[in-house]
C-alpha cells in the first residue's frame, strides 16, 4: 500500500437527501441504495445539486465488528439548502453537520478502500485525535459511464481531541 497524504480541514454543513441503510457487500447494497434514494427524489420532486460532490456515504458501524446484514449506512446526495427538512422512513432531507475531518484522497477504483481506512484510523489514534461521528465517503468525481481510473473518493473521519 502506498502512504496518502492525510490532512486535517473544516468541511462545512451540508443540506442533503439521505438514505439510512444496512448489509454488505458494499458494492451491491450502496448502488441499491443510491436507486431507491434516487427514486423517493423523483416522487418528492427534489432536484440534486449539480456539481461536486456528486454524493456521500457515511458508516456508522466497523465491518469487522458486525455480523455483514446489520452494518449501518447511509447514502446521501447534496440538495439545494433551501431544501425543506422532511423525514419519511428511512429517507429524509436534513443536514450534514459542520465538521473538522481528517482526511485522504483515493483515486481509481474501489479495489484498496480498506487500506484508505486502515491508514486513515491509523493517523488519526496515532495524532491523539478520536473519531467524533461516521466516517464519510465524498464521491468527488464518479460516474457509471466514467472509467474507475478516473474517480476521485475524498474518505473523511470528522475528528476531535
Amino acid at each position: 500500500m502506498s502512504e496518502r497524504e492525510i490532512e486535517i480541514k473544516n468541511v462545512p454543513a451540508m443540506r442533503v437527501a439521505s438514505l439510512m441503510a444496512k448489509g454488505l457487500p458494499f458494492n451491491v447494497t450502496i448502488p441499491k441504495a443510491y436507486e431507491e434514494l434516487a427514486a423517493w427524489m423523483d416522487e418528492k420532486k427534489i432536484p440534486p445539486l449539480s456539481g461536486s460532490p456528486m454524493g456521500l456515504a457515511l458508516y456508522y458501524d466497523d465491518p469487522s465488528t458486525v455480523k455483514p446484514e446489520d452494518v449501518r449506512f447511509k447514502v446521501a446526495i447534496p440538495v439545494s439548502p433551501e431544501t425543506p427538512a422532511i423525514a419519511e422512513g428511512r429517507a429524509a432531507v436534513e443536514e450534514l453537520p459542520a465538521a473538522e475531518v481528517a482526511y485522504l484522497t483515493v483515486r481509481g477504483p474501489y479495489t484498496n478502500l480498506e487500506d484508505a481506512y486502515d491508514q486513515l484510523f491509523g493517523w488519526v489514534f496515532q495524532k491523539g485525535y478520536r473519531p467524533t461521528d461516521a466516517a464519510r465517503e465524498v464521491y468527488v468525481r464518479w460516474g457509471k459511464e466514467m472509467p474507475p481510473e478516473e474517480w476521485v473518493t475524498e474518505i473523511q473521519v470528522p475528528v476531535g481531541r
